[in-house]
């Protein structure tokens, strides 16, 4: 009878699973915008709660929002103002990269294919540039709408949060109502803490980057640097794909390879720094995750909502971790969920309360 209880329940927890994340594959262009909104407002809400002691709530939240639009535009001021110049000096891009590639491939086949199957009749034909503008274009308006989204979204949760909090409070008796509150804070707090210790690697990383591309002599160190540091919020692989910019334009408009071939050493030697000491110190630490979980929730969140999935899983895995811990019977895998799973620490726990219960159980049997 308990294996057909614990069966049944397996196959309604596989069936619940399997729903939830087809709908969140189905729905994802609408949950994406939601989620992101969701992580601003638990950023946000420190500033609006300073505000609103002497502001009403809705002036408080606008002048939250004014104050990171400009912060925003600032940055993107500099972004796109820096890539006006890039892309300026960039001369026959087209050409450029045809031929290129042309000395790449050439190098390839005469150095280590010796002389194979390649075709370089048409070099120019491996780029098209107006499919690359189109393609920009065209992602471009999609993240100006879901920014849009998000901004109306954040504003509603940090507007609506009281009743929000009611809502969630309504299912559960008094005496358990003050750790759920206990929850909601830690949930908060854990995802405060993860972006902003994403927000001081990218500070670290974006500037080491610049540091290395400029003792390098590459134009642009900063910008190529911090461009690649903000693609680091996609963990494992987002400053790797960061640094193909920098030395494609070593290749491409300095005619050097050299010079693409150290920038890329370069890179790989700060993404190595970024995800074993900077990433588990800085971020690590404030969101206690398996190693092993944090993988997979970076390829499901990749495979499931694209890159706002490797961004966003993370954090989403942490918050459940916090939710399995404050309930009881689901503890177990807030332990395997966490860092200390496995760990020399965790086992003499498990050795050390062993015979605390044996001892209560024999202190009960003597009394009988």
């Amino acid at each position: 009878m308990k294996n057909q209880i614990s069966f049944t329940g397996l196959a309604h927890a596989a069936i619940v699973l399997t729903f939830t994340i087809a709908l969140m594959y189905v729905a994802k262009s609408i949950l994406v915008p939601i989620a992101f909104a969701m992580f601003f407002s638990f950023l946000l809400y420190p500033a609006c709660k300073f505000l609103e002691r002497k502001l009403p709530p809705v002036i408080a939240i606008l002048l939250t929002f004014f104050t990171v639009i400009l912060i925003l535009a600032g940055i993107g001021f500099f972004f796109g103002t820096q890539f006006y110049s890039l892309f300026e000096n960039i001369k026959n891009f087209g050409a450029n990269i045809s031929i290129s590639i042309e000395k790449l491939l050439n190098f390839l086949e005469n150095s280590i294919l010796h002389k194979g199957n390649l075709n370089l009749d048409n070099p120019e034909k491996l780029v098209n540039p107006v499919d690359v503008i189109q393609g920009t274009i065209s992602t471009s308006t999609g993240f100006l709408v879901g920014f849009g989204l998000i901004f109306i979204y954040t504003f509603l949760f940090l507007f609506y949060r009281g009743s929000f909090k009611k809502l969630i409070l309504y299912h559960f008796t008094e005496k358990e109502k003050e750790n759920v509150k206990e929850v909601l804070t830690t949930i908060q707090k854990v995802a405060q803490n993860y972006f902003f210790g994403v927000m001081i690697v990218i500070l670290i990383v974006g500037t080491l980057n610049g540091l290395g591309l400029w003792a390098m002599g590459l134009d642009y160190p900063f910008l190529f640097g911090y461009f690649a540091a903000f693609l680091a919020i996609i963990p494992y692989i987002g400053t790797f794909i960061g640094g193909l910019l920098p030395a494609l334009y070593a290749l491409v408009n300095e005619q050097n390879m050299w010079l693409a071939f150290f920038v890329v050493v370069w890179y790989i030697v700060i993404q190595t720094l970024e995800g074993n000491i900077l990433t588990p110190k800085i971020v690590g630490s404030k969101v206690s995750l398996n190693p092993l979980i944090a993988l997979i929730a970076l390829l499901t969140g990749g495979l499931i909502w694209g890159i706002a999935g490797m961004v966003l899983f993370i954090p989403f895995m942490a918050i459940l971790k916090v939710i399995f811990d404050s309930i009881e019977p689901l503890k177990p895998y807030g332990l395997l969920l966490g860092s200390d799973f496995g760990s020399k620490e965790f086992t003499i726990v498990r050795k050390k309360a062993v015979p605390k219960i044996n001892q209560k159980i024999g202190k009960k049997s003597d009394s009988k």
